[in-house]
This record gives structure tokens, C-alpha cells and sequence, in this order.
């Protein structure tokens, strides 16, 4: 079993080494504010399905707010799917979804869910993070 701090920590560190590679295009000189992961996974099953939305709220240098979509590394994911093994270890059940949000200053959310994966249940034109970026604006603005 690891550290669940360190190993939280690791898996942290793994998906912001992540960002940079985007779905579309490049990442060039954008800096990012939030990352934010949906990560399914029904790795207890035979044959290990997982299913990933992977974003970043950043922007150019001087330029508008925008999301910008990314693959995780096979590190990240290896480090969530010990994160679920530890976990399961200490006599919890598998979990079906970790949500991670990252914020610029270094403070990190981990939440799970024990409930049917909604792209792994047949859901495959998940919409539910699409207006994310509106989302966070309006959080940006009540905050100051």
C-alpha cells in the first residue's frame, strides 16, 4: 500500500504533466487556471475498461478563457488505478468514478463514486461537463 497523501500527490503532479497534450492543435504559451478529470473505470472487471473527459481552463497569453482538452498520461492513469487498489485494500469498495479538480495555486479535490459509470454504462456522447468553461467564468466573477 502507498501513502495516500504521496499518492495523491504523485497523481496530481502526473495529470498537470499531462495538460500539454491537447486533443486539438498544440498548447503553445497558454497557462492554465483549473484541470478538471472525469475518469471511469471498471478496472475490478476482467477486462479493465476506463473511460477519461481530461480538461484545462487556460488561456494565451493576454487572450480569452478556454477550454482546452488533453489526454492523460498512462502515468496518471496508473497512478489513479493505484489510488483505487489502496483504497480497496483498506476494505472500501472499488470505486466506478474519481472527479478531480486542480486549481493553478496547488490545491487538489480527489471525490468518488460508487455508482454505474455513465459512459461505461452506454452513455457515450457524455454532455454533462459541456458548459463547463461558462461554469467557471461565473464562478470567477461572484469570487471577486
Amino acid at each position: 500500500m502507498h501513502n495516500p497523501d504521496e499518492l495523491h500527490l504523485k497523481t496530481v503532479n502526473a495529470i498537470v504533466d499531462s495538460i500539454s497534450d491537447v486533443m486539438d492543435g498544440e498548447w503553445g504559451d497558454r497557462e492554465w487556471d483549473r484541470i478538471v478529470v472525469n475518469y471511469e473505470s471498471l478496472l475490478h472487471a476482467p477486462d479493465e475498461t476506463t473511460s477519461t473527459i481530461a480538461f484545462s481552463i487556460a488561456r494565451q497569453m493576454g487572450g480569452r478563457w478556454e477550454r482546452v482538452d488533453f489526454r492523460l498520461s498512462d502515468e496518471a492513469e496508473t497512478c489513479l488505478e493505484h489510488i483505487k487498489e489502496d483504497m480497496h485494500a483498506k476494505g472500501e469498495a472499488y470505486w466506478t468514478v474519481c472527479d478531480v479538480i486542480i486549481e493553478r495555486d496547488g490545491r487538489y479535490k480527489f471525490d468518488y463514486s460508487y455508482a454505474a459509470p455513465y459512459r461505461l454504462s452506454g452513455n457515450l456522447l457524455d454532455k454533462r461537463l459541456e458548459d463547463y468553461l461558462e461554469h467557471y467564468l461565473s464562478e470567477k466573477r461572484a469570487a471577486h
